[in-house]
């Protein structure tokens, strides 16, 4: 009956499995590449710019009423001006050191006045998927004699080693470098804290310098280039002009004269085939700012100023940008953006714009990480992020915007509701727009909502990979000709998610908003332990120095504090071994009778001081432990990059993802559906050693604290139970390494406390010579009441 049983539910279990694949498998194909996808090589200033209709020397533009309907109005005609060339600058510094009064390092282009990239100068954010040598970003280009340098950032390898804008890089260890791409394999194939030599032509000379290449820093804003092949964005590295998404905070006008840009609805937009990154830079015709080149200049050390001049709209725009530097315990993790619209005409003219929020924040371990969602609907692997004045914060996946299933814009609807943040939440870092002051102020924004900045994957299990942002549209103003600019202010925090930091942003403001809300640890029982686990798990760390090992302590202090119940657990345990053949006796005598069977048990429990149910009570006192942890170890910034044994060893190397000892996922030995990054068997690229020693260490508990079956039913779950720990090691084969080590030192703190349990052998073999006996009388008893059945019919 029992091995009957078991085979059904093996044979139950796999058709289940096999079930849900076919149906996945109909519910999200894999749909074939969109056209648009396929133009990787045009560079993003040329596919963004929308057909224009001449109509009496102006161009069509569409004006919103009330009533829903657009006219063709005219909008005069732009001058036609040489655009300055493509231009780099940076803020702030790379340089890891104390010294360094920068926490960022800020690259910014003129082609938008956009931000490109930021990247955290501290050595404790680093790079954790992208291993090679950091030179530095040099956003070269093609050159005839190999590739050019265009900016040299300083604090990186590269303005150690003296390269210099205009340098031409020739060859790099001996290795001819003929264009951009190439030099970015060559560095692709190296490793921190490599020694290179970099041939150049500097001004028609050549000559040669060294670089020691440092570890490749984490980057909150960066380019993000998407892969057509599998589907996943990847970041820009090197090559200038490349396709990509949008660059961070880029500005236009949204209207102008009450004339609007025209927006589809999202159910229009869905079906439209057009490129969704033309439709995404949409401009009023007439307006050039997102993909034009503006004036660029370094007013200062820690500032950078571009303007553009509309001079068919009589409008002048500046956009400044001034880095924050550390001073005590003011945090530094910020740019200020000021924004200033002038009426250089000589008519006053309504005006209003829109600014985007940041782009191409990280995805690193997208494969295997997981974050509680704020609400019913999913999470991506970062989410725009919202957060008004009274109202609870709110996290919008790219997928519910893509799909337009969201409510209404945000609207500052009073002063009293104004705009807290609008940004990006990713896992361990974020980046947001805060509006400035937050005090005494009029709200001047119409409306704030999530926007995606990419084309989003077709694929079902890549969709949480969307590149998204957020949207500032600003409430039209008069500007009035001589009369003093319109000027707009803002704090760009992008920095790591740490509390204490986040809950000093915005700046002056109420303390209750901040950006303390982008940490959420789920349901408030779960960060009602997951704070002070994190508090004692950093206490331990100061101690010690190393994760690995306060999070040994941390579990011997949990264990610690459970022994009493613990104890008591193991006790019962024993308890009911001890009573076993007395269960047996009972199980025998009243079989086929559930209602007796049960009093005598519970007579037996209660004469004996027993209660069954006593060993569940530890088990469900760590299940909120287990999963504060859990979600200590997915959110605090800290752990990210916490190795096991030290930096040098890959292994085990970041004890918030797996440990990962082999990238299996090309190996010809491993079926594909088996190594991908997500699917519904997919257990991810790599082979992890760690779930397979907290699977063993499950079977070996089972095996000891089980308590032992009292009938054929019981007798039957208990062998389906050890099954069932192979599937909860497939749940487990992805968790953070840090938490496999907290469940096998927990599980090796229960064996030991099981094993140094002394165990009353004396009263357990009473109880069992009693049951014999008492087997062989009803044995006995049962042999001569069926020869006397046997008399009775042979009469």
């Amino acid at each position: 009956m029992e091995n009957r049983r078991f085979i059904l539910f093996i044979i139950g279990a796999i058709a289940i499995l096999i079930g849900n694949m076919l149906l996945w498998s109909k519910l999200h194909p894999i749909p074939p590449q969109p056209a648009a996808e396929q133009k990787q090589n045009q560079p993003l200033a040329e596919k963004n710019t929308p057909e224009k209709v001449n109509v009496n020397g102006g161009e069509v533009v569409a004006e919103n009423k009330a009533g829903g309907e657009n006219k063709a109005t005219t909008v005069p005609a732009a001058a036609e001006a040489a655009e300055p060339a493509t231009q780099w600058f940076t803020l702030g510094s790379a340089d890891p050191g104390t010294n360094n009064p920068y926490r960022l390092l800020v690259t910014l282009t003129n082609h938008g006045a956009a931000v490109e990239r930021i990247e955290l100068s501290s050595s404790h954010y680093r790079d954790l998927e992208n291993r090679s040598g950091y030179l530095g970003h040099l956003a070269a280009e093609d050159s005839p004699d190999g590739a050019k340098v265009n900016m040299v950032a300083p604090g990186t390898p590269a303005a150690e080693a003296g390269l210099q804008q205009g340098d031409i890089i020739t060859a790099l260890d001996g290795s001819a470098i003929a264009n951009a791409e190439a030099l970015g394999k060559a560095l692709k194939n190296t490793s921190p804290d490599q020694k290179i030599k970099l041939a150049i032509s500097r001004s028609g000379q050549q000559q040669t310098v060294s670089a020691t290449l440092g570890r490749r820093p984490l980057e909150v804003v960066r380019p993000e280039v998407f892969t057509p092949e599998m589907q996943i964005p990847e970041p820009l590295d090197v090559v200038a002009g490349s396709a990509h998404d949008p660059f961070s905070f880029l500005l236009t006008l949204s209207e102008f004269d009450k004339k609007k840009i025209a927006e589809k609805n999202p159910g229009e937009a869905k079906a439209s085939t057009a490129d969704p990154l033309q439709s995404l830079d949409a401009e009023l015709p007439g307006v050039k700012l997102r993909t034009a080149n503006w004036e660029g200049k370094q007013a200062d050390a820690d500032t950078v100023e571009f303007t553009r001049k509309l001079s068919n709209l009589d409008l002048e725009l500046t956009k400044r940008y001034k880095i924050a530097k550390a001073d005590g315990d003011k945090p530094a993790y910020h740019l200020t953006l000021e924004i200033e619209l002038r009426n250089v005409g000589q008519t006053a003219h309504s005006v209003a714009y829109q600014l985007d929020g940041p782009t191409g924040l990280p995805i690193e371990g997208w494969w295997y990480t997981s974050r509680p969602s704020r609400s019913w609907g999913g999470i991506g692997v970062r989410d725009a992020a919202l957060l008004m004045q009274g109202k609870d914060p709110a996290l919008l996946s790219p997928a519910q915007t893509a799909d337009g299933k969201l409510d209404p814009p945000y609207r500052q609807e009073a002063a009293d509701a104004l705009l807290v943040y609008a940004g990006v939440d990713a896992q361990y870092v974020g980046a947001a727009l805060l509006p400035v002051p937050m005090k005494d102020r009029e709200p001047w924004l119409a409306e704030i909502k999530p926007i995606v900045v990419g084309r989003m994957p077709q694929d079902a299990r890549y969709k949480t990979l969307g590149d998204i942002s957020c949207r500032l549209v600003s409430e039209s103003e008069t500007l009035k000709p001589g009369a003093a600019a319109l000027v707009h202010t803002y704090t760009v925090f992008a920095g790591p998610k740490q509390p204490d930091l986040l809950a000093q942003y915005p700046l002056e403001g109420n303390p209750q908003d901040n950006l303390g809300e982008l940490i959420y640890y789920g349901w408030p029982i779960w960060a009602v332990v997951a704070r002070p686990m994190t508090n004692i798990l950093h206490f331990f760390y100061s101690i010690v120095g190393n994760y690995g090992l306060a999070i040994i302590m941390l579990t011997m202090l949990v264990r610690a504090c459970m022994f009493p119940i613990s104890r008591k657990q193991a006790q019962n345990a024993q308890k009911m071994q001890e009573l076993k053949p007395e269960m047996d006796r009972i199980n025998e005598k009243y079989k086929g009778k559930p209602e007796e069977k049960t009093r005598a048990m519970q007579e037996l429990w209660r004469k004996h001081n027993h209660n069954p149910m006593a060993g569940c009570l530890p088990a469900l006192l760590q299940i909120p432990i287990f999963l504060g942890l859990y979600r200590a170890l997915w959110i605090d910034i800290s752990l990210r990059q916490a190795p096991l044994f030290g930096d040098a060893i890959h292994w085990c190397s970041n004890l918030a993802a797996p440990d990962m000892l082999w990238y299996w996922k090309d190996s010809p030995l491993i079926p594909t559906f088996l190594s991908a990054y997500r699917g519904f068997l997919s257990l991810g690229p790599y082979f992890n050693v760690l779930p397979f020693f907290t699977i063993a260490l499950f079977i070996l508990q089972q095996q000891m604290f089980m308590p032992p079956a009292t009938d054929d039913q019981t007798r039957s779950q208990q062998k389906m139970m050890k099954y069932m720990v192979i599937f909860i090691g497939y749940l487990y084969y992805t968790v953070p390494s840090g938490l496999c080590l907290y469940i096998i030192v927990s599980s090796a703190w229960g064996i030991a406390e099981r094993k140094l349990l002394p165990k009353p052998q004396k009263k357990t073999a009473e109880l069992a010579t009693a049951a014999a006996v008492h087997a062989k009388n009803s044995s006995g008893n049962g042999a001569a009441a069926r020869r006397d059945r046997k008399k009775q019919r042979g009469r």
